[in-house]
């Protein structure tokens, strides 16, 4: 059975291909209001999809956002085990849009590359899922296991409704094991296993100063200029030395490595020189005293993304502006608990503001990391199938990335969640020219096809 979904998989690789560019030209963008009819086409589309590749009871699930796309096939009967399979089918903005070499949601072949936002965040990797299933179901006519999917529309702006729907609908989504592809793997002949993401705490920072903006020749110097106050304060929440977060208690719970952990992340072929040339900085910065491995994948960390406020366009303004404001995150690791480091953070940044200006700190979104068991069986499942597709037993490592779906998935169904990614390094996701490797998602369906037999 395997071996006939193999080969229909290998001969009907035009056919994924040309589904794949389909489903790329839809801009489902989950954070842009004016984008959400492209949502529910996005959405209706991939429905769509699952019914001909063969999923049964398929539906689009409301929620109080935008709709969870289900389907099932459950006829390897209550024998067999259930996988439950996730993924997302919105994708971030485009933003630059100059630095698109080509538009973003018309799909460009260029060598081994498909370019296009959502490539392999998260669009051709859920379609590596559904590939692999009708594969099998379009030969054997069967699974060797019972297969659920759900596919979210909100990933990309912290799933914020996907916990409340996991909780609503256990008994439906009760499996033995469930699927995220949505990762990466270290090269197109290194494939990975992920057991952890980091969680995130987001946050927005506002000082506002004067009732409106000033003159600064008439007023500079006698108002406090609001993003004078802002640079001052954010520069205090990181030492400059050690690059460690400057703020009390933010490191309390930080679980350490232990040895067992330590020897598999020593495993991973990586160095500080390889992630220098990969980013095209002079030189890596970070936390002292671990490697740039560490620092982006088991240590928490600090960043600002964004300063709004005052004067920015061409030529020259002299104002003092009434508010300025920033938008900064903090990546988390276990056992960090993102709503505490959001209260740690506000209260420091009070604990700092002058009594010139007014502070606002908003909570913009939370995320839990959450740990994986890289023992439980089905991880080990996983890395067997990633050996068959690729040749080469995977590395194991945690993700700097952030899933929030991974803790509620593991709180609800309490079953274990194999992170099972096909994206490569330097793919631009949330980037301009966002790419995904088309070798690599021929070799994740076939992967994909063992995981499901084995």
């Amino acid at each position: 059975m395997i071996d006939d979904a193999l080969a229909y998989a290998r001969e009907h690789r035009g056919e994924y291909l040309a589904s794949l560019e389909e489903f790329l030209t839809i801009p489902s963008i989950s954070t842009l209001p004016e984008r959400a009819p492209d949502m529910q086409r996005a959405a209706g589309w991939l429905a769509e999809h699952l019914r001909r590749s063969g999923l049964e009871r398929v539906e689009l699930v409301p929620t109080a956002g935008y709709p969870v796309v289900y389907g099932e096939w459950l006829g390897a009967g209550s024998g067999a085990p259930t996988l439950l399979a996730y993924g997302h089918y919105d994708v971030q903005p485009v933003d630059p849009l100059e630095e698109w070499q080509t538009p973003p949601f018309e799909p460009s072949l260029r060598g081994d590359q498909i370019f296009a936002r959502g490539a392999s965040d998260d669009k051709g990797q859920l379609l590596s899922v559904v590939s692999a299933i009708d594969a099998y179901l379009k030969t054997a006519g069967r699974l060797p296991i019972n297969v659920k999917v759900i596919f979210e529309g909100e990933e990309e702006i912290s799933s914020p409704h996907m916990a409340a729907f996991i909780r609503s609908h256990r008994e439906r989504l009760a499996a033995d094991a469930v699927l995220i592809s949505d990762g990466g793997i270290l090269g197109p002949d290194l494939p990975m296993i992920t057991h952890g993401v980091r969680g995130m705490a987001y946050m927005e920072v506002e000082v506002r100063g004067p009732a409106t903006d000033l003159h600064s020749g008439t007023f500079g110097g006698a108002v406090d200029n609001p993003f004078n106050v802002l640079v001052r304060l954010l520069a205090r929440l990181q030492d400059e030395e050690t690059g460690r977060v400057a703020i009390p208690g933010f490191y309390d719970r930080v679980r350490p490595l232990d040895d067992e952990e330590q020897a598999l992340l020593a495993q991973v072929p990586a160095d500080d020189e390889t992630m220098r040339r990969l980013t095209g900085v002079p030189e890596l910065a970070g936390e002292a005293g671990y490697s740039a491995n560490e620092r982006t994948t088991v240590r928490p960390t600090f960043d600002i993304h964004g300063l709004a406020g005052g004067f920015t366009g061409a030529g020259k303004k002299t104002v003092i502006p009434a508010r300025a404001v920033a938008k900064v995150s903090m990546r988390l690791v276990p056992d960090q608990d993102p709503e505490e480091i959001a209260r740690l953070f506000t209260r420091h940044l009070e604990s700092l503001a002058p009594p010139t200006i007014q502070l606002t700190v908003r909570t913009l979104g939370l995320a839990r990391p959450a740990f994986v068991d890289y023992r439980a069986p089905a991880i080990q499942a996983a890395a067997r199938a990633y050996e068959l597709g690729f040749g080469r037993r995977p590395v194991y490592m945690r993700s700097g990335g952030s899933l929030p779906i991974v803790p509620d998935l593991q709180d609800v169904l309490g079953v274990p969640v194999v992170l099972m990614g096909f994206g490569l390094p330097g793919d631009n996701a949330h980037a301009p020219n966002e790419w995904y490797h088309l070798p690599t998602f021929y070799r994740a369906i076939e992967s994909l096809i063992h995981f499901y037999d084995l």
